[in-house]
């Protein structure tokens, strides 16, 4: 059998397993995940994804033409729902990435999957030590930072009190720029220290937006990439690379949650990375924002 010519990875690194809290959440329960695909044949080839495991609900989604030699990212957003888990559990879901020769589909050249762990934690289970709690009640932004990392020189963070999951207030933050269109990127970030414990999370409940939602007119900012480190450590990437188009490809204007565990025993620096485009169509400042709540780090 001759071996697939294409590759799916499902994160930056492999093996990839995703952490979900099942605290709050609706049921059913939806899965979105960001993939990188790769077309390591001498033609280009068209693409698509689909999903199966015990009691989900897959999607299929055509990805389009992929040349040679190319790779690309893709944002999966409510990719594959099932019922919300009772307990705590661990699953396996595979992903299977298909290559075509035609735009229609038909003519199947390649087939490859891809196995993903996904592990259910409940964060409020009294097994569970709340070691951290942002949630910015206080008024303050709790030791919470800002910085410009691209082209967004006008870069703020202060609680507020629009779009909160628990009242009366988020931490909101955004990167602006009134220069040339481009891409714009800020992180928000803070230093931790984390307990000399086996298990340790971070959950971390994010709602984007964009131009329209910050201020300033018409919708001149594109959502990229969505970025969560552990100081330079690349730990979850939702988007697609940087590009200049007038597309969106992270979710905005809703919330999403991202669970990360980390090392025990450890002085560290999150940061939550924010990349968009910059469109020249809009005079005004073009902007990306996040609202962060509930920010917490459990462990046991």
């Amino acid at each position: 059998m001759s071996v697939p010519k294409i590759e799916l990875r499902a994160g930056e690194t492999e093996p990839r397993t995703i952490y979900r809290d099942l605290l709050n959440l609706p049921d059913p329960v939806k899965l979105g995940i960001t993939i990188r695909y790769f077309n390591h044949d001498d033609v280009d080839l068209y693409f698509q994804i689909t999903g199966s495991a015990t009691g989900y609900t897959f999607g299929t989604v055509n990805l389009g033409l992929l040349a040679s030699g190319a790779n690309a990212y893709q944002n999966l957003d409510e990719f594959a729902s099932r019922a919300k888990p009772s307990a705590e559990t661990s699953e396996t879901i595979t992903l299977t990435l298909k290559a075509y020769t035609d735009s229609g589909y038909t003519n199947l050249k390649w087939t490859y999957n891809r196995n993903v762990d996904v592990i259910w934690i409940k964060s409020d289970d009294p097994s569970y030590t709340q070691e951290v709690l942002n949630n910015f009640d206080d008024g303050t932004v709790q030791g919470w930072d800002v910085a410009e990392e691209v082209n967004c020189p006008a870069v703020d963070k202060h609680a507020h009190t629009d779009f909160v999951l628990s009242a009366p207030y988020c931490l909101r933050s955004y990167g602006c720029t009134t220069g040339p269109a481009g891409e714009i990127r800020y992180r928000v970030y803070k230093s931790f220290t984390t307990p000399n414990k086996d298990k340790v999370y971070a959950i971390i409940d994010l709602r984007l937006t964009t131009a329209i939602e910050e201020g300033a007119g018409s919708d001149g900012a594109y959502s990229k990439y969505l970025r969560i480190q552990r100081d330079t450590t690349i730990l979850v990437h939702l988007g697609r690379a940087y590009d200049g188009v007038t597309s969106h490809y992270v979710p905005k204007q809703k919330w999403i949650r991202i669970v990360v565990p980390l090392p025990k025993n450890t002085t560290l620096e999150l940061r939550i990375v924010y990349d968009y485009y910059g469109s020249s169509s809009n005079a005004a400042p073009r902007c990306g924002g996040m609202r962060m709540d509930d920010f917490k780090i459990i462990s046991k």
